[in-house]
């Protein structure tokens, strides 16, 4: 509900018809007001996982700094790697600003790769915020790979191990497991696969138990929530993938420098820089589980200044003392992006080239007998 005032110009009242044309205009124009209402953020995974706790993390600054100062509420729908909360949230999501999407990687991947299960339009969801994660790939002391110098060394010593020795596994064969396993492929490294999982920790619990003998997390995750496996030695890091530095190239992982990225350890061994369609195929992969991690969407259809109140709101709990102090945990030093960008970064996440999805729709169908799209 807004006020109208009298429309004043060189001292005198408009004419009523432009005044009206003015209010109007000036409704159209009006920003979001959330008072007295409750906003649901549905999260399509577990309670205590990666993408629950990033979002109950922003929760209270969305709370504070959105219009009216909403209740807001996380409502948990797990399952299928992120496709039943998709789903809930596509059939019962309004347009109104009172319903968002927190997204991760396995949701993702398996809208871009076609499940047939998937019943939501990813890529006509509206992002408010996208937060970037690097990836860890690690693997047990047992293997030895500590006591090798070199990267190629250690990516022979993987080489030359049974598949029944390196066991690894994640959510689904097409989840955020996928890009992990993509990536051993084209070095070379062959694991017995065990899919099933119902998140990051009980697969690190797994490890920890020595039924993995190689796992993955977010390298934010890998530093804070696994700290006894690396600092008593039971985990060893392999590589990680990296950042797109601002010139396109591949770069280091900010939170672990010192680790090799994935196109280090296939250089080291192949000779040469990664390339063809296995590669791009990776690269796509990489943009779902690296450039777009986390992030919060509104349903298709969400006016604009619902949408700009929301980013608004983000801009501000960035710029929160509170927050800034708070943030390293969650976001590290990785840079967040607002407003429309986003759209960009998702459009690359989502949209696999033909060539790179032909070749992942073949590897997808002889490993693990599973049609994508």
């Amino acid at each position: 509900m807004f006020r109208t005032k009298s429309f004043v110009k060189l001292g005198k009242v408009l004419a009523p018809a432009a005044a009206a044309v003015a209010v109007m205009l000036s409704g159209a124009a009006s920003a979001a007001d959330f008072s007295g209402k409750r906003i649901t953020i549905v999260v399509p995974f577990n309670e205590g996982g990666g993408t629950d706790s990033y979002t109950r993390f922003m929760q209270p600054y969305f709370q504070k700094y959105l219009p009216g100062n909403p209740k807001i509420i996380v409502q948990n729908k797990p399952g299928a790697g992120g496709i039943l909360g998709g789903n809930f949230f596509a059939q019962k999501a309004k347009t109104d600003g009172t319903w968002v999407f927190a997204l991760s990687t396995s949701t993702i991947s398996n809208f871009a790769l076609g499940d047939p299960r998937v019943k939501f339009k990813l890529n006509e969801f509206i992002p408010i915020i996208l937060s970037p994660r690097g990836t860890m790939q690690y693997v047990r002391k047992d293997l030895g790979l500590q006591d090798i110098s070199t990267l190629k060394g250690r990516v022979e010593k993987m080489r030359s191990f049974p598949k029944e020795k390196l066991v690894f596994g994640g959510k689904t064969a097409t989840s955020a497991g996928l890009s992990l396993r993509v990536g051993l492929s084209l070095l070379g490294i062959e694991t017995k696969d065990v899919w099933g999982m119902k998140g990051n920790g009980p697969m690190a619990l797994a490890f920890e138990r020595g039924e993995f003998t190689v796992n993955f997390d977010n390298t934010l995750s890998y530093k804070n929530n696994r700290k006894k496996l690396h600092a008593d030695g039971t985990a060893v890091p392999f590589y990680t993938f990296g950042v797109i530095s601002s010139d396109g190239t591949f770069a280091r992982d900010p939170v672990w420098p010192d680790v090799p990225t994935f196109n280090e350890a296939y250089k080291a061994i192949h000779g040469k820089d990664p390339s063809g369609d296995g590669y791009d195929a990776f690269v796509s992969l990489f943009h779902m589980s690296v450039t777009m991690s986390k992030s919060w969407n509104l349903p298709a259809g969400t006016p604009k200044d619902v949408v700009e109140a929301y980013r608004t709101a983000a801009r501000k709990m960035m710029a929160d003392p509170d927050f800034q102090a708070k943030r390293a945990k969650i976001f590290g030093p990785f840079e967040q992006t607002i407003g429309d960008e986003a759209i960009g970064i998702r459009d690359k996440a989502t949209q696999i080239p033909p060539n790179a999805k032909k070749w992942l729709a073949k590897y997808v169908k002889d490993r693990y007998q599973i049609d994508i799209k």
